[in-house]
């Protein structure tokens, strides 16, 4: 791995452009390979087209959105190194989406912005892993926007107009670099949007708002195929119930944009893995229950789906706990695939690479031997996604 890895640094940096990378033309733009199909003249279909495309979603997460600096980054939080067999898995198994969480910072100039070229050359080649299996690839600008003390995209910004310019000099140089692909990679704005997780204020909505519309402006303004590219918009902390109060972003293009929201709810038995959930379960929330999932899908369908926007629920999942709550998981995780299928929202799982029991532990594949880890969960998020009948019968 190590020498192949190098080998892409060593090409990238014949580059002469460090931005935007080069090609055989000898103008800017991202490394061409005319035998690649997917880089080609982009498709005009619109959102609600390309969903319709798509089946179920998993997340390559903790890896090139781990905080660091280099290309070591994405190995810092404990994951290793990508490999195509992982994705290769991942197709296997039954996914035909991944959404690539891809942190920027510590990896562009301070001053001018100018993104490493290394950076953007591994983005690339895992995004390649992606569309050679003729699947779908999401993209982000993902921990940036984490609300830590590091983290600078922020709806409480001290200089907002600095924050939205440096937003927009990123997207510019990811856009340009990608402009090549074809309809099967997209581009969304952001993550979690936040600062705190309370209601978001009037101020927060309106930041949130023009950090959407400077996105889509910016990614238009580049041209070629990012004229038609579909762009995934978010909510204030990719809330469903925010997603109700902001509005969307006006457009160049027709029916162009999708929506994103995220979904832990109840976060303490989805994200912490604690009691059972069903209207039979013990969950000390007291809700977020089978009438939740089917009250805020129905309402985001409503705003959204309704009106030819397609919904993508960028994030979802339950922890594995270890402590027998193993039918009330399984049970979770189809209600909530299937429930997101039937209200026109294409449900994307967060695997994180963790399966220790303690902590967030999503995973769903071993990232070293590119096994399935949980095959009643696969077999769980399959049967929603494909809109079968219940299996499981609670307690």
């Amino acid at each position: 791995m190590k020498k192949r890895f190098l080998s892409l640094v060593l090409a990238a940096a014949l580059c002469v452009s460090a931005v935007t990378g080069c090609d055989s033309s000898g103008e800017g733009g991202a490394p061409q390979d005319d035998t690649k199909t997917h880089i080609k003249e982009i498709a005009d279909i619109t959102a609600m087209e390309l969903y319709e495309k798509m089946t179920v979603g998993w997340n390559l997460g903790n890896s090139l959105d781990a905080v660091g600096t280099g290309l070591a980054s994405e190995v810092a939080w404990g994951n290793p190194y990508i490999e195509k067999a992982l994705i290769d898995a991942v197709k296997e198994a039954g996914f035909d989406v991944v959404r690539i969480p891809v942190t920027w910072m510590g990896h562009f100039d301070e001053e001018t912005y100018t993104i490493d070229e290394e950076w953007l050359a591994r983005v690339k080649e895992v995004v390649d892993y992606v569309l050679d299996n003729d699947m779908y690839a999401m993209i982000n600008i993902h921990h940036d926007g984490n609300d830590t003390n590091q983290s600078w995209l922020t709806p409480a910004p001290s200089d907002e107009d600095g924050m939205i310019a440096k937003f927009e000099a990123l997207w510019k140089q990811i856009a340009e670099y990608f402009n090549v692909y074809d309809e099967h990679l997209m581009f969304a704005g952001m993550n979690e949007f936040h600062k705190g997780y309370s209601n978001p204020s009037s101020e927060y909505l309106r930041i949130t708002d023009r950090a959407n519309q400077s996105f889509v402006d910016t990614v238009r303004a580049t041209g070629g195929n990012n004229e038609k590219r579909i762009l995934i918009v978010q909510a204030y902390n990719t809330n469903g119930d925010a997603s109700l109060k902001m509005t969307m972003p006006t457009d160049t293009v027709s029916d162009k944009l999708m929506m994103e929201i995220h979904f832990y709810d109840p976060w303490n038995f989805a994200g912490e893995g604690k009691g059972d959930w069903g209207q039979t379960g013990t969950n000390t929330d007291g809700w977020g229950q089978e009438d939740w999932v089917n009250d805020i899908f129905g309402r985001v369908k409503a705003k959204f789906v309704d009106n030819n926007i397609p919904v993508i629920i960028g994030e979802y999942g339950a922890v594995n706990n270890k402590n027998g709550n193993d039918d009330h998981r399984r049970y979770y995780v189809e209600y909530v695939t299937k429930a997101a299928k039937e209200n026109g929202l294409l449900p994307i799982w967060w695997d994180n690479g963790n399966d220790s029991g303690s902590g967030e532990a999503f995973a769903l594949f071993n990232r070293y031997t590119y096994t399935k880890l949980h095959e009643d969960i696969h077999e769980a998020i399959m049967r929603g996604a494909g809109g079968e009948d219940y299996t499981i019968e609670l307690p």
